[in-house]
C-alpha cells in the first residue's frame, strides 16, 4: 500500500477514530470492572472487535452469565455484519483472500458507512484506501480499550456520557448519507422497525430483523425510481 492510501484512509475515518477513544475507554473500564485485565481486553477487542459486544459481555460477565450466553448472544448482535460485508463484497471481489480475510475483520458499523459513502462520492477511492482507513479505526478502538482497562480501577466513566457519544457518532453517518427520499425513508423504516422489533425481542435479532426490512423498503424505492425514469425517458 502507498503512503497516499494511508493519508486518504486516516483523513476519512479521522471523525470516527475520535468517537471511538472515548467510547474505548469507557468499554476498557467496564472490562476492568468485570475481571477483565488490560492484555485480555486488548486481545477481545482484536479478535471480537464489536462496541456493543464487548460491553454486552462485561455486562453478562458482571452478572454471572455462562460462555455458552454469551456466545450466543455476540452472534445474534452481530449477525447484521453478514448483510453488510455482501454489500462491500464486490468492492474487494478482485483482491486476494488474505486481503479479504482481514478487510472483512475491519467492517464495523461505522467503517461500512464511511466506505458506503466514499464509494458513491469519490470515484478515486481503492480498496487499499478502505483498508487504510479500517485499520486506523481498527488500531483506535484496541488501543483506547486497552488503556480503559489498565487505568479502568482508578477513574470512573459515566455510561451516559458513552451513550451521547454513541449518538453523536451515528447522527453524524447519518446525516453524511442523506442524499435523498430514499435515505430517508429507509432510515426511518429502520429506526421504527428496530424499536417495533425491540419490544418482541430483547437481543441482536431485533437489529437484524429491521436492517432486513430498511434494506428491502430500500431496494423497492430505488427499483421504483429507476422505472420512473426509465418511463420517462421512453416518453
Amino acid at each position: 500500500m502507498k503512503r497516499e492510501d494511508w493519508q486518504a484512509g486516516f483523513k476519512t475515518i479521522l471523525p470516527v477514530c475520535i468517537s471511538y477513544l472515548p467510547i474505548g475507554l469507557a468499554c476498557g473500564v467496564l472490562l476492568q470492572q468485570a475481571g477483565f485485565n488490560h492484555w485480555s481486553a486488548l486481545l477481545m477487542s482484536l479478535f471480537v472487535y464489536g462496541g456493543a459486544s464487548q460491553f454486552m459481555i462485561a455486562s453478562m460477565t458482571m452478572s454471572g452469565a455462562g460462555i455458552v450466553q454469551m456466545v450466543v448472544m455476540v452472534f445474534f448482535i452481530n449477525l447484521r455484519h453478514v448483510l453488510m460485508s455482501s454489500s462491500l463484497a464486490h468492492k474487494v471481489r478482485e483482491r486476494s483472500t488474505r486481503f479479504n480475510m482481514f478487510f472483512s475483520q475491519l467492517i464495523t458499523d461505522e467503517s461500512f458507512a464511511i466506505n458506503t459513502i466514499q464509494y458513491k462520492m469519490d470515484p478515486g477511492w481503492t480498496s487499499n484506501q478502505a483498508l487504510a482507513a479500517g485499520v486506523f479505526a481498527y488500531a483506535t478502538w484496541a488501543m483506547s480499550t486497552f488503556v480503559g482497562a489498565f487505568i479502568g480501577s482508578n477513574i470512573t466513566i459515566s455510561i451516559v456520557i458513552m451513550n451521547y457519544l454513541l449518538t453523536a457518532m451515528f447522527l453524524y453517518l447519518f446525516v453524511l448519507q442523506m442524499e435523498n427520499r430514499i435515505f430517508l425513508w429507509t432510515a426511518l423504516v429502520a429506526g421504527s422497525a428496530a424499536i417495533f422489533f425491540k419490544m418482541f425481542f430483547q437481543n441482536g435479532v431485533s437489529v437484524l430483523l429491521a436492517s432486513v426490512l430498511a434494506s428491502l423498503v430500500g431496494l423497492g424505492l430505488e427499483m421504483k425510481k429507476n422505472r420512473e425514469e426509465e418511463a420517462v425517458h421512453e416518453s
